[in-house]
């Protein structure tokens, strides 16, 4: 789980951790193609968002707290088709918590 900087932003923001997982991984699911889910920090808070092929939430105004390649060739060997448990494996396992949490104290505004 998140260190309690982020994970209280999670629950103020996007309704606990596990509907913040829930959003993450539909997001990934979602993005039509090639691209990215990302949680950001925008205006003060998080949001869940999805980008097309290489653009990031900076373009957007967003600040790239954690993000996740869907593109095929991220997941096409280990699984396939099956991008929706490349993500919760990804999710559940990769997450670097501790990197998120520096990129939050780098955010504009924090």
């Amino acid at each position: 789980k998140p260190p309690g900087s982020v994970l209280a932003l999670i629950d103020r923001d996007l309704g606990g951790f596990d509907k913040f997982r829930e959003a993450f991984i539909e997001a990934g699911k979602t993005q039509f193609g090639s691209g990215w889910c990302w949680l950001t920090m925008k205006n003060g808070k998080l949001e869940v968002t999805k980008t097309p092929n290489g653009e990031n939430p900076l373009v957007h105004g967003g600040w790239p707290l954690l993000g996740c390649d869907v593109w095929e060739h991220s997941y096409y060997i280990d699984y396939r088709n099956l991008r929706p448990k490349y993500l919760e494996a990804w999710f559940d396992h990769l997450v670097n918590w501790d990197h998120v949490e520096e990129m939050l104290a780098m955010a504009p505004g924090q």
